[in-house]
């Protein structure tokens, strides 16, 4: 089964610390904890928005204080992670990490009810499966795994993100989701694929590799 603690590093350096842009959605719920450099409030640290952030404190356990805010101990943070976003799209129960990654970071940057929702539709219209939940989506994902299809569901799910991303018309951040988007892809495709596909694509990469190779010392008759 996948391991939540897999994409914490990627999230963590994606995200990086305190956040004042007023691009982002999440300014429209500032925290009252002080200004960025750009003179506006802080309403994201690590990723975790200051709404999300005050809003399940009770629920988890901590303090929303400006003080635990502004640090975000990695106790807080990890809990965050774990039970509002990790739980939510039901990734202890997902055989393949890589789709588990998928459906979390889709969470993380869509909201958990937003996620959802774009799973459904994805299932709709490219498996004609109808769901509800992310409990049906696991069981119908971990059959495509046991079938050896997790690689094909994960280039689609990367295929239908990057599209949402581009619909959205955000000049602003397109650049930076699709840059985000591109780096989780080469980090988790090779979680997506079985022992016998991933041999494949290292024998591709060492062919390409030696043609490259032969062509750099052999091919080109102006060297």
């Amino acid at each position: 089964m996948a391991n939540y603690k897999n994409l914490v590093n990627f999230i963590k350096l994606q995200e990086g610390g305190l956040s004042s842009k007023s691009t982002d959605n999440a300014s429209k719920y500032p925290a009252p904890c002080g200004n960025g450099s750009n003179g506006l409030p802080y309403h994201t640290n690590k990723g975790v928005q200051w709404l999300v952030f005050k809003t399940y404190a009770p629920k988890l356990g901590y303090q929303a204080t400006c003080d635990n805010f502004l640090k975000m101990p990695t106790e807080i943070w990890s809990k965050i992670y774990k039970e509002i976003f990790w739980d939510a799209v039901n990734g202890d129960a997902i055989k393949n990490q890589a789709i588990a990654n998928t459906f979390v970071e889709w969470a993380w940057l869509s909201g958990t009810g937003g996620s959802l929702n774009s799973a459904i539709s994805f299932f709709k219209t490219n498996y004609n499966k109808t769901f509800t939940s992310y409990k049906q989506i696991t069981t119908y994902v971990n059959e495509l795994n046991d079938q050896g299809k997790s690689g094909q569901l994960f280039d689609s799910l990367y295929k239908h993100r990057d599209a949402f991303y581009k619909r959205l018309n955000q000049p602003a951040n397109i650049k930076g989701w699709l840059n985000r988007q591109k780096a989780f892809y080469v980090i988790n495709k090779p979680y997506a694929l079985t022992n016998g596909q991933k041999a494949t694509l290292s024998i591709g990469i060492i062919a390409l590799l030696g043609a490259s190779i032969y062509y750099y010392y052999y091919g080109s008759s102006s060297r």
